[in-house]
């Protein structure tokens, strides 16, 4: 969207700019959307029923297909498509700044891996732990008492705001290996996959191009990887997960 912008601004095509996508939605209704304040957010998009020849696609070309639902090494290999809960792959296609709450894939049940396409996910990821020390890991990272409601509540919401999210500090990580929670910091870039055990507390957020309070525990890994880029552009996240 930004390039065809900026393209059209080098050559002087002014007139030809139009911030608004039109379109007659599946109900025949004509929508319109202002596609310089408005980002599109889709989340849990089924590849395998909506999007047939990327998943196909995936499915060649996915160089661990071991761990994909059904593979070799998922435990249910052994049963059939129709025979297995839905387990995936997703698509994900969403703006910086977007984020998860803490959670555990599948209440805790699966193992689940996260494959990021473009765009940067800011990580925190904990060791598995029991039902008691979950509890008192999200009271440290988050400062909620609301334990329950962030296990086996929904895990996506949009926003920016990282004081409402509660998005960890340095002190919160610090208290959290103190108490052998083992805590993984990091950012997983383009080309990159994670696999999270089952029971795992994790958070994903979408890297935005801007600067951090200094008390927050990706500090220094945005600034390293805005320093790298050279040019600050909002990059739409585009990622693949899945349970196995």
């Amino acid at each position: 969207r930004q390039s065809v912008k900026n393209e059209k601004l080098d050559k002087g095509h002014v007139h030809e700019l139009n911030e608004n996508f039109s379109f007659t939605d599946s109900y025949g209704e004509k929508k319109s959307v202002n596609v310089d304040k408005e980002a599109l957010y889709m989340i849990d998009v089924d590849l395998v029923k909506l999007l047939p020849q990327a998943f196909q696609d995936f499915q060649q070309n996915f160089d661990l297909p071991g761990i994909l639902p059904g593979g070799s090494h998922c435990m249910m290999n052994a049963v059939n498509a129709n025979g297995r809960p839905f387990m995936g792959p997703n698509l994900y296609i969403t703006p910086p700044s977007t984020f998860t709450h803490f959670h555990q894939d599948g209440h805790g049940t699966v193992d689940s891996g996260h494959l990021c396409l473009s765009g940067f996910n800011e990580v925190v990821m904990l060791r598995r732990l029991t039902e008691r020390h979950k509890c008192n890991a999200i009271q440290i990272l988050t400062g909620t008492a609301d334990s329950f409601g962030t296990l086996y509540g929904l895990p996506h919401q949009d926003g920016s705001d990282e004081r409402k999210l509660g998005w960890p500090s340095e002190e919160a990580i610090f208290q959290c290996k103190k108490m052998g929670y083992c805590p993984s910091v990091f950012i997983l870039k383009p080309g990159q996959v994670v696999h999270i055990n089952k029971g795992r507390l994790h958070a994903f957020r979408k890297l935005a191009p801007s600067q951090l309070r200094e008390t927050d525990c990706h500090y220094d890994l945005r600034n390293e990887i805005l320093q790298t880029k050279g040019k600050l552009t909002e990059d739409i996240c585009f990622s693949v997960a899945w349970d196995w």
